[in-house]
């Protein structure tokens, strides 16, 4: 596997690995002189061979522990002081994973082909016909020690993305004596035909050390994020026998781990990162062919992909100033990398890297169309009243060359979510009440505040309903006097769905919210966008909740809320510009003798539907709901949960 052969060979899975050093949370010592480098692969220089990677560990670990050390010093001071699915498309509409980009799919507990329901447990992948009154429990895939948590669907094949616990690396070959053992983290792609549903069967796997933190399919071509960090526990000995390499498993070539060859290491020289920036790719529709692995010392912590891109985000802790005070030290700001891959029907290129103000929220903050990269940031520490904390929109062109921007939005507040729609950028931040900005990006190097809206709660998801409205989902709140006649506490109470009308850019509206339950309640879909059901043809929305109450009780001098549990299950909102928000429905699988906290095994984790049928699937059932009809017409019990271990 040498450098060409990537290039001009077909590249159809990327599995991007990050093997994060423990301290690479925290980011890296940012160098201000330098926001903008390597246009071009040529430019980036190759690992050479073993004694020039633990040459390289060792420099960058000594940068990152100097950096470490002045922090920590100063902070003690202070402290001191203070398958099928093509083929239902004409026929049957069948929901599918809510998405950021349109035709590109994203890996998620579920799937459905429109014929059968495919759902991720714990410990196992279970399939169910998914057949109206007449729906039933198929077939289950269990793999020792494995645990799957996102799945894929192409043509007939099941693509089961997890961790494996049983190691790929030999740990005879290592002869280095060290008291404490190596942990290395494993990604595993298994790929199931599944023409059979009843007995699927199991024709690739390919492990990769590293922890899955998000996947992107486009096609045929499946992209992967991981995250590990290499045993640098080692590095200060004078001589290693243990091979730092990151270890891959491919079973179109061997049983066996093999390390990656030098051939396919790369660094970036102005980069203190000790960890692995792996990309790894396969063929879907040729699962004969290697996986091609390469590798980048870098790291990442959030990825967009676009149709072209593939865009690599990753904090930058800026180095503590000796003529700071120590509580600015503390809170030393953080910035962003961003480095970009070009796509193009399969094949991974690197082009281009900047550094941003700031800090992402999550992949919604990045953006790309018509040849600009558009990103959110919030920079700053909310705590600090002398520097605030303040938010950010910045445009930059496909090479990373800065365009535009718009800065200090809501000083004090923090963005908690960001939607790009067309040439327009709606950001909510928050710290006591919601300001909704709608941010004119028609010309890319005049970002333009266009008007703002400022309502209790926050949203910590934004959904386009169309071209003139966008829902919110996420929290209400509400403020609490404090004694001392300091700012008032702000605490959650209960889930909301608000409808915004941004026909009127310049005067967005709320023009109808639902607040459901109280302090305590909780969605998934406040954290992870893919919980989000929606209808293809209907404006039927849905998501799984557990809700509560809360009370004010005083006990002597001590004040505290009291939760009590109130229901868990699907929520089922017709939601429009003409009607607002309406519950259409709830569906529970939990049962009547649950009173005082839902039964963990009965709470619903997703809702997918075909045609008028919607199916609600937790880890013991499947519930099968006719929505002309509007009740629950089947229930069918699924396999006790295995243990893992």
């Amino acid at each position: 596997m040498n450098n060409k052969s990537w290039l001009v060979g077909g590249i159809s899975i990327v599995l991007v690995v990050c093997l994060f050093f423990i301290f690479s949370n925290s980011g890296e010592k940012l160098d201000n002189k330098s926001t903008q480098s390597f246009k071009n692969i040529d430019t980036l220089p190759n690992i050479k061979d073993k004694d020039q990677l633990i040459s390289l560990l060792k420099e960058r670990t000594k940068a990152k522990q100097k950096l470490f050390s002045i922090t920590e010093k100063e902070s003690t001071m202070a402290d001191n002081a203070s398958g099928k699915g093509a083929k239902n498309e004409g026929a049957s509409p069948v929901s599918k994973t809510n998405e950021q980009v349109s035709g590109i799919d994203e890996g998620d507990i579920i799937k459905t082909d429109g014929d059968f329901i495919y759902f991720a447990r714990d410990s196992d992948v279970i399939i169910t016909q998914a057949n109206n009154e007449n729906s039933k429990f198929i077939s289950k895939i269990t793999e020792k020690n494995f645990n799957p948590t996102e799945l894929y669907l192409h043509d007939n094949l099941l693509i089961i993305i997890g961790h494996t616990i049983t190691k790929i690396r030999d740990t005879k070959k290592n002869a280095d004596n060290i008291s404490m053992p190596i942990h290395h983290n494993q990604t595993t792609v298994f790929v199931y035909d599944v023409a059979n549903r009843t007995a699927p069967k199991k024709m690739r796997e390919v492990t990769i050390e590293g922890t899955l933190t998000a996947s992107r399919k486009m096609k045929e071509h499946l992209y992967l994020i991981a995250n590990e960090y290499p045993p640098f526990q080692i590095l200060n000995k004078n001589k290693t026998n243990t091979d730092l390499r990151p270890i891959v498993k491919d079973t179109a070539v061997s049983n066996e781990g093999q390390p990656l060859d030098y051939d396919d290491m790369y660094f970036f020289p102005d980069s203190n990162e000790k960890n692995f920036l792996l990309m790894a790719t396969l063929n879907l529709n040729d699962l004969e062919k290697e996986a091609r692995v390469e590798s980048y010392l870098g790291a990442s912590q959030q990825m967009y992909m676009s149709k072209n891109h593939i865009y690599i985000a990753v904090n930058k802790l800026e180095s503590p100033d000796t003529k700071r005070s120590r509580e600015k030290m503390i809170a030393a700001p953080v910035n962003t990398e961003i480095i970009q891959f070009k796509i193009n029907r399969g094949k991974i290129t690197y082009n281009a890297k900047t550094t941003v103000n700031g800090t992402l929220i999550n992949q919604f903050a990045m953006d790309e169309r018509d040849g600009i990269f558009r990103i959110a940031t919030t920079k700053g520490d909310l705590l600090q009243d002398d520097e605030p904390s303040t938010n950010n929109l910045y445009t930059y062109d496909l090479q990373l060359n800065p365009l535009g921007s718009v800065e200090g939005l809501a000083k004090g507040e923090r963005i908690y979510s960001v939607r790009f729609m067309e040439d327009i950028a709606y950001m909510v931040t928050f710290k006591q009440v919601d300001p909704l900005f709608v941010i004119d990006l028609n010309e890319p190097k005049k970002p333009t505040v266009l008007g703002k809206l400022k309502i209790p709660g926050f949203s910590n998801y934004l959904h386009p309903l169309d071209e003139n409205h966008v829902i919110g989902f996420g929290e209400n709140t509400k403020l609490m006097e404090t004694e001392n006649g300091d700012e008032p506490l702000v605490r959650s109470d209960g889930i909301k769905i608000s409808l915004f009308d941004v026909s009127d850019l310049a005067n967005p509206k709320e023009i109808d919210n639902e607040i459901i339950g109280q302090a305590g309640s909780y969605t998934e879909l406040n954290y992870n966008h893919n919980a989000l059901y929606k209808h293809p043809k209907k404006s039927l929305f849905g998501f799984p909740a557990i809700l509560y109450k809360s009370k004010t009780v005083q006990q002597g001098e001590a004040t505290y809320e009291e939760q009590t549990y109130l229901y868990e299950g699907a929520f089922l909102y017709h939601i429009s510009a003409d009607d607002g928000i309406v519950l259409k429905d709830k569906i529970t699988h939990q049962s009547k003798n649950t009173t005082n906290h839902p039964e963990w095994q009965s709470e619903i984790r997703r809702i997918v539907s075909v045609d008028n049928t919607i199916y609600t699937l937790s880890f013991n059932q499947m519930k099968v709901y006719n929505l002309n009809e509007e009740k629950v017409i089947q229930t069918v019990k699924l396999p006790k949960i295995p243990d893992m271990y």
